[in-house]
Parts: structure tokens; C-alpha cells; sequence
């Protein structure tokens, strides 16, 4: 298995993507491969004022 370290140097941004990952309910890992999918395909990943909108920009 390889692993890999990210480091967030910004206690606020960490908190917002921790924040991120739990209302998804996915692990750091799960995240990052979503992450990873939607950009692939082209996809803008939604800004937090369209997540509280309910809606996500495809």
C-alpha cells in the first residue's frame, strides 16, 4: 500500500475541508479521489455558497 502526506499549513482551510468530508461522510482518501474524479472530467468543483444552496455546478 503507498500513502501520501498533505500538509495544510492554514488551520482555517483544514477546518473548512474537514468540514467538507464529514457532510459527505467520506474518509481524507475518498475525498480526494472525488476530487480527483470530477476534475477529470471536467467538472468545477462547486463553491460553498452553491453547496448551501443545495445545488452543484455539473
Amino acid at each position: 500500500m503507498k500513502s501520501t502526506r498533505i500538509i495544510i499549513k492554514d488551520d482555517e482551510q483544514f477546518e473548512q475541508l474537514d468540514a467538507v468530508r464529514e457532510r459527505h461522510g467520506v474518509n481524507w482518501r475518498g475525498m480526494l479521489i472525488k476530487g480527483a474524479e470530477r476534475l477529470e472530467a471536467g467538472g468545477v468543483l462547486p463553491t460553498e455558497a452553491e453547496l448551501c444552496d443545495g445545488e452543484e455546478v455539473e
